[in-house]
């Protein structure tokens, strides 16, 4: 029963090479000699790029470092500083030895 359709679509197919030739029809490639030199300052979305990911490095080091408190150190005092603080400068802002307090 599955010669009938695979027959059907050879009867179809083309039978060289030739069919497919390249046309002689002209191509044109149209360069364009008037293009502006990509600017060497970053552009309102390449900052706005870059913002956006420090606000998002930021985010994650200000709860890892919550959360790391929480786990490694509870009893000792820290006052976390805000998350303005963690969005300009993404670092981790925990006290020296802290993560080395849990055994």
């Amino acid at each position: 029963m599955m010669r009938g359709p695979i027959l059907f679509f050879f009867l179809f197919a083309p039978t060289s090479v030739s069919s497919y030739e390249a046309s002689d029809a002209p191509v044109s490639l149209s360069i364009n000699a008037e293009e502006e030199p990509a600017p060497k300052e970053p552009t309102d979305c390449e900052k706005a790029s870059k913002d956006l990911k420090n606000d998002i490095v930021g985010l994650e080091m200000f709860l890892q470092d919550k959360s790391d408190h929480k786990t490694f150190c509870p009893y000792s005092k820290w006052v976390q500083p805000p998350l303005k603080e963690y969005k300009k400068k993404p670092k981790s802002y925990l006290p020296k030895g802290c993560k080395a307090e849990k055994i």
